[in-house]
């Protein structure tokens, strides 16, 4: 395998690409992030006053103006406070975006064109525009018009019906899984849409859902009802293949989680654990026999794993080839020195401050580097008079329009 370059500077494949960010939360947010990490211009336009609802939420510690939900995913970007129910303001926004490559929108459907920043809006002043909507639930559809959130996408997608066991579900995923999904592929199909757009010179409009995403998140699962007509059932912490060497044990010491999924795994698993005879019982001799006695084939494996401690045998199974983790808590995992070399999480400094800020890597090396964001994140309209005199407004305007609540 060819090696990189190591002499290269950090990749920055968008560099020279403007988008304007309509966006709020999360869904939205985390698309127009994954641009600024791959070297974007974000220019995100907030309401004067309050901005993105995320500034609402727990503080940062070290610079309590911010909040932990919005750093997360506004890093490397611009404020600019516009108030786009205002005419004057709405005309700014779309002179800002006649600027710009691409234009990122989570609104409830139809509420951007009623603001007159929809694609075709946005498409006269811009005829090359690559135009992302996000929402709930897509564009058209019987559907599309409802609110929604994370937690009300998940319990439509059917997950939580599949989030524990069966007497206890429906239970929702802890994290917004469904929102970061979205953003995720929304940076996807941004970047699939400026490739059309400059091999075809023409504008191209994205819609992204959030139930979309979790349909397809879930293929393996919605494959076994739409081909198989088998209806996915919970199965708490059994593998998705239903292995009985698969699960949360406890050990000495914590809990130990398994996947050992195919035959060559649990013959392994079973002779690191010291119990390789078992194997030689009829009832656990081969895959369908271990699934037909599944309950007396795991009470063996609760009664070995008592014996040491969960970082033992996750050292022994792993050497082994048999998937196996101590189970860990956020703070344990981002202490682990795996973590600091992968980077994936990484500081940015607060100019004001001069405090640090934790900030989410995009998730995957390009040249055996983390992509990390240029810029920390933006206070609320820091950079609304830069950005407006850029576009060629003199400073007395600036201030006229501040005056009157047009910017902020």
């Amino acid at each position: 395998m060819t090696q990189p370059d190591q002499t290269q500077g950090k990749p920055e494949p968008l560099r020279g690409i403007r988008v304007v960010d309509l966006t709020t939360v999360l869904a939205g947010p985390y698309c127009s992030y994954q641009l600024a990490l791959l070297g974007a211009e974000v220019i995100k336009i907030e309401r004067p006053g309050g901005g993105d609802w995320a500034r609402l939420g727990t503080k940062v510690t070290a610079v309590p103006e911010f909040s932990a939900q919005f750093v997360a995913q506004n890093a490397g970007k611009k404020s600019v406070c516009i108030d786009l129910k205002n005419l004057q303001g709405r005309d700014l926004a779309l002179r800002l975006m006649a600027s710009a490559d691409i234009v990122v929108e989570n609104f409830s459907p139809g509420v951007a064109e009623r603001l007159g920043v929809g694609y075709a809006a946005v498409r006269a002043v811009r005829k090359d525009i690559v135009y992302c909507a996000l929402s709930g639930y897509g564009q058209d559809g019987a559907m599309s018009r409802r609110p929604a959130y994370d937690h009300v996408v998940q319990a439509a997608s059917g997950i939580t019906m599949l989030n524990g066991t069966a007497e206890s579900v429906p239970n929702r995923i802890g994290p917004p899984m469904f929102d970061y999904l979205a953003g995720i592929y929304g940076a996807f199909a941004v970047l699939s849409a400026l490739r059309e757009r400059d091999r075809t010179g023409q504008s191209q409009m994205i819609d992204v859902a959030m139930l979309d995403a979790a349909i397809v998140a879930m293929a393996s699962t919605v494959s076994t009802w739409s081909n198989a007509g088998i209806e996915p059932r919970p199965n708490g912490n059994t593998a998705a293949s239903g292995s009985p060497a698969s699960g949360i044990f406890a050990t000495r010491d914590g809990l130990l989680s398994i996947a050992a999924n195919q035959d060559q795994q649990v013959i392994r698993l079973c002779t690191v654990a010291g119990i390789g005879e078992v194997l030689q019982d009829a009832r656990f001799a081969s895959v369908e026999a271990r699934a037909a006695h599944a309950g007396a084939f795991q009470q063996l494996l609760v009664e070995v794993f008592a014996t040491r401690d969960a970082s033992e045998w996750e050292q022994l199974l792993s050497d082994a080839h048999v998937p196996a983790t101590r189970v860990r808590s956020v703070p344990q995992i981002l202490s682990e020195p795996h973590m600091q070399q992968r980077q994936v999480q990484q500081t940015v400094l607060d100019p004001q401050t001069g405090a640090s800020i934790a900030v989410p890597s995009i998730g995957f090396k390009w040249n055996q580097q983390a992509l990390g964001p240029q810029l920390p994140p933006p206070r609320l309209g820091e950079h609304t008079e830069a950005v407006l005199t850029g576009l060629g407004v003199d400073t007395q305007t600036v201030s006229q329009l501040r005056a009157s609540g047009v910017i902020g």
